[in-house]
């Protein structure tokens, strides 16, 4: 038992339980990496806040992937046998939204805005955007899944998109790391080999660091799966390369160690003791500082800063294992460890850095100048300047970036992946003010340099909708006006018309009176007392007529042939005579009795005519209601007196005169009718005067006399009494009339004083239109009109709602503007454009309904924005935090506040130098101007962290020996420990090589900027920190070395 317990056999059975439990309880790591891959902003930054609005907006939007479909043609335009395919597999996809859990679907051909937004202008590309349900699968299942999906004949496609592209960035990084493993791996075993000459040792020492890489990345990954432990695309990749390295390094210090003991001639277990104390006390140094530095980044804000905090958990697994698990080894197999080597000798001294170290103890100041000479140069000319483009770490050959370099190629480059300026309100947006206010913020985007289209609830198709801009309104209502002033010129030259038509009504109803007022007085002659007795002579002579009529006919029944035909021959002809009088004048009275009414009845048309004249007028000015109301009323109140008078007489002399009229009429052409058979009669008497054979023929004609005479003379017996009657009412009816024709004249003549009024009335009102129209037409073609303003009718429109729901939350208190930008959207220029566009909506805003409105930009470039400001305001108080941090470790391994001002001042330099040679680098061989943004930060954190290994390795021999003088120390511990630090160098720049194949341009920048770091440390450590120990603590004294 005391054997197993001096030979650390527990150990080896506790770890490897702990390696099995490990590697049991490991998650699906690929899953966990994608699961976490995506950059976590502050909550207060425009993206986040932005992903909050874009979850609250919809449940079509809500908790979604946001995908882009490319159909693109590459030899030609798009055939409509093309297109057709396309179109098919389009509606296939909206037939089976539930079996790819898309929420929402935007294609080319759905409406005008998607015609002119998502089709190419070289009809080669169409596009079409998703919304897939995050609850649908993982986006790599669901990359895959519309891959499938959406395979036409004739055509390319492809699956893009911002997630699709972080996915894929994700799954290019585990290539990389299992590149990276193995490279790794079998580099250290050759070094390993080369160092120590056996092929044991190796085998121990990875065997060691794989237990510590392997418990260490368990606990992480199931921290991050249980706990939300901070965790990135980078995390494991940098635990590989950490631990791998730095344990490596631990290992040859500590093995070293063990093998000058043993060459020394201690025992296997003193031999162990010895270097687990001295040996195993620096790695406990070292490791803390790193295990400090790298805690300190759970300090951070970002959280791919935070995710190298697992390095921490790493190092402190490693610490570990290595001074637990390596005794056993140690004590199991001492020399034989080293196999085949059996002679070990002391400590092999670098000459390289004995060189270095006492030349600088002896020429300190000189050195440091020469070597801030060297290294300021490199130091100043670092740019700064980083690529944020994170599709630049993924192949060209990748199906997503193939997509999007289609895209690019074929729209605004800004398409694949547009912003989303989100603008929230406490109060609903749907109003004509804030409409005008979300339209100006839309032409301020638009007239933006660096924006190829910009669509929003007011402009859904990208350009303005003219109809709802007050210049276009105005020119409506200017042409308006146009046709009032003509029709008002119209109207006037009507109205002045109508004056001279009234002058002549005027003069027509005075000699209307005058007329009627002598017919009057005709009537009242006519119907004095002679006259009346004519009338009852005429009535009374009738039936005499009609009795010799009689007797006629029984004369020529009884005795024909004894008539006296000349005696009766007069008399007949002088009853025609009588006869035909009597009807004449009973027609003339008639037909001037009808006159009479028609010249009433023309009376009160004239006033008719007056007023459809003026509204035939009216009509053509079109005026609108409230101005024909306005101009009609003046007239209607002048006509409106004469009308109601005249009116009430007019009808009722016209009854009268009407009746009275068709009896005259009637009797008179009756009696006319007689006269004329009296007159045939007499002249058949005189044709049978000598001719007795024609008494026949005579005695026919009697007898048609007779009935006539029976029809006729009753008849104008009638009238002739209804005349009588009849003449008294048109007496009264024509003194009626002439009254109302007086009326007529005072009324017409009112109307016609009046009409130059209504004349100038309506000249002035053409005029003030005039006027009107030129301000009008003005204000059209000015600047100020140029405003938006969405009448309620179009508001509340089918067609505005659409473009509302369109872009606009459901609460209506969010909206969204469309902006494409036309640089790439992972680009410096466009991330910074994008925060200049929202800055300038806010501020734009201020003073308005909507001043408390939060403005905030989601999208790629307003994700790399935020990115970038968060990155560099972080990585610099991270920065401080781990400097600080690994400060204190210094003071308390070192003893000393001077030493790890010097050590961290050596690492800076080297640090600066590094990333400026790694410039010059990528420019010359891998033909790019910028780093990747993430090599800075995880470059620093490398060389700080590794390189404080390698100078608590010197500083800590430094203190080991016993030297008189710190001078002799120093140059005596950069002997000693110049050849544990250069292999150590090696191992990890190799490691980092390892970095290289992987294709990640991130990787192979931290790789090359480590790696120089690395070779520039080895090179000024002995020189700096000898000058700077010389200096410290013996001043100008001139050193023997």
């Amino acid at each position: 038992m005391q054997k197993f317990i001096k030979n650390h056999v527990f150990s080896l059975i506790a770890w490897l339980l702990i390696l099995v439990i490990s590697i049991v309880a490991l998650p699906n790591v690929n899953q966990l990496t994608r699961d976490h891959a995506e950059i976590k902003l502050p909550a207060d930054t425009q993206t986040t806040i932005a992903q909050t609005f874009n979850n609250e907006w919809s449940n079509k939007t809500k908790n979604t992937y946001e995908i882009a479909l490319v159909f693109n043609k590459k030899d030609g335009k798009l055939t409509k046998t093309n297109q057709s395919a396309i179109n098919q597999t389009i509606s296939d996809l909206k037939e089976n939204k539930d079996k790819y859990g898309i929420k929402n679907i935007l294609a080319p051909n759905d409406n005008v805005a998607t015609k002119k937004r998502l089709k190419s202008n070289d009809k080669t590309t169409w596009l079409v955007q998703l919304n897939v349900s995050k609850s649908h699968g993982t986006i790599s299942d669901i990359n895959k899944e519309l891959q499938k999906a959406i395979k036409t004949q004739g055509v390319a496609t492809y699956v893009t998109g911002a997630d699709i592209l972080n996915d894929d960035f994700s799954a290019s990084i585990q290539e990389g790391i299992k590149k990276t493993e193995l490279i790794s791996i079998i580099f250290i075993f050759i070094v390993l080999v080369l160092v120590f000459r056996s092929p044991i040792v190796p085998l121990i020492s990875l065997f060691t660091v794989g237990v510590s890489f392997l418990t260490a990345f368990s606990i992480v990954t199931n921290l991050v799966k249980n706990a939300n432990f901070p965790f990135s695309n980078f995390t494991q990749v940098f635990m590989v390369i950490v631990l791998f390295g730095i344990g490596t390094d631990y290992n040859i210090l500590l093995y070293d160690k063990f093998k000058e003991n043993l060459g020394n001639g201690l025992a296997v277990g003193e031999a162990t003791k010895d270097a687990l104390h001295k040996a195993g006390k620096t790695i406990l140094f070292s490791g803390s500082s790193i295990l400090i530095g790298f805690s300190a980044l759970a300090l951070a804000k970002f959280s791919i800063y935070q995710s190298a905090t697992g390095v921490a958990v790493g190092v402190a697994v490693l610490l570990l294992v290595l001074l637990t698990l390596n005794p056993f080894f140690m004590m199991s197999l001492g020399a034989k460890m080293f196999w085949p080597v059996k002679k070990f000798e002391g400590e092999s001294e670098s000459k390289i850095w004995t060189f270095l170290a006492s030349n600088s103890v002896k020429r300190p100041i000189l050195h440091i100048i020469v070597t801030f000479l060297i290294v300021t140069p490199f130091m100043a000319l670092y740019s700064g300047h980083l690529n944020y483009d994170d599709t630049d770490e993924i192949s060209n050959d990748t199906p997503s970036k193939a997509g999007l370099l289609v895209v690019q190629k074929h729209f605004s480059k800004g398409m694949a992946m547009p912003s989303y300026l989100y603008i929230k309100s406490k109060h609903t947006l749907d109003n004509e003010k804030d409409l005008k206010l979300i339209d100006e913020a839309t032409r301020q985007l638009q007239a933006s340099k660096g924006v190829s289209l910009v669509t929003s609830v007011t402009q859904p198709y990208g350009e303005k909708v003219n109809q709802l801009y007050v210049n276009k309104q105005l020119n409506t209502v200017t042409q308006g006006v146009g046709s009032a002033q003509s029709g008002l010129t119209k109207l006037s030259n009507g109205s002045s018309q109508m004056t001279n038509g009234l002058g002549q009504l005027v003069s027509g109803s005075q000699t209307l009176t005058n007329g009627l007022n002598t017919m009057a007085n005709q009537l009242n002659s006519q119907l004095s007392t002679a006259n009346q007795s004519q009338l009852s002579q005429l009535q009374s002579a009738l039936p005499q007529i009609n009795q010799g009529i009689q007797e006629l006919n029984s004369a020529l029944r009884s005795s024909g042939a004894s008539i006296d035909t000349t005696s009766l021959t007069n008399n007949l002809t002088d009853a025609g005579n009588n006869a035909k009088l009597i009807g004449t004048n009973l027609t003339t009275a008639g037909e001037i009795l009808k006159q009479l009414q028609a010249s009433t009845s023309s009376t009160s048309t004239d006033t008719s005519q007056i007023l459809a004249q003026y509204r035939a007028v009216e009509a053509k000015a079109g005026l609108n209601d409230q101005q024909k109301q306005a101009m009609e009323q003046a007239l209607m109140t002048i006509l409106s007196g004469v009308n109601s008078k005249v009116q009430a007489q007019t009808s009722a002399a016209t009854t009268s005169l009407e009746k009275v009229a068709a009896n005259l009429q009637a009797a008179g052409l009756a009696d006319q009718s007689l006269g004329n058979n009296l007159s045939n009669v007499a002249t058949t008497l005189q044709g049978l005067s000598g001719l007795s054979s024609q008494i026949s023929t005579l005695q026919t004609e009697v007898n048609k006399l007779a009935t006539a005479s029976n029809l006729a003379l009753p008849g104008a017996n009638q009238a002739i009494t209804k005349l009588s009657s009849g003449l008294n009412q048109v007496q009264s009816a024509v003194s009626s009339a002439s009254t109302g024709s007086s009326q007529i004249t005072n009324g017409a003549q009112k109307l016609y004083s009046n009409s130059p009024v209504l004349t100038d009335g309506i000249n002035k009102v053409n005029s003030g239109l005039g006027e009107g129209t030129t301000y009008l037409s003005g204000l059209a073609n000015s600047a100020a009109s140029d405003e938006f303003y969405i009448p309620r009718k179009y508001l509340k429109s089918s067609l505005f709602q659409k473009s509302i729901n369109n872009y606009m939350s459901n609460d209506k208190k969010m909206t969204k503007i469309i902006v494409v930008l036309d640089s790439n959207p992972s680009s410096d220029k466009a991330a910074v454009k994008s925060h200049k566009l929202s800055a300038m909506v806010k501020k734009s805003l201020a003073g308005t309904d909507l001043k408390d409105a939060e403005v905030v930009m989601g999208g790629q470039s307003s994700r790399i924005e935020d990115t970038r400001q968060t990155a560099s305001k972080d990585f610099t108080r991270t920065a401080i935090i781990m400097l600080v941090g690994i400060g204190l470790a210094l003071i308390v391994v070192t003893r000393s506040i001077l030493q790890p001002v010097f050590i961290l001042g050596t690492l800076l330099i080297a640090y600066f130098s590094s990333l400026t040679i790694n410039e010059w680098f990528i420019k010359a061989f891998m033909g790019k101007d910028m780093l990747t943004w993430n090599t800075p930060f995880f470059s620093f954190i490398m060389i700080i962290a590794l390189g404080v290994d390698y100078s608590i390795f010197l500083m800590m021999r430094y203190r080991e020996l016993d030297e008189t003088t710190a001078s002799e120390r120093m140059v005596h511990a950069s002997a000693i420990i110049g050849t544990v630090v250069i292999s150590a160098a090696i191992i990890l720049g190799g490691t980092f090589a390892a970095l290289i194949p992987s294709g990640i341009p991130t990787l192979i920048e931290v790789a090359i900027t480590v790696i120089v770091g690395l070779a520039i440390l080895v090179i000024l450590m002995p020189i700096l920190l000898s000058a700077a120990v010389k200096l410290a603590y013996e001043g100008f004294k001139k050193s023997k070395h």
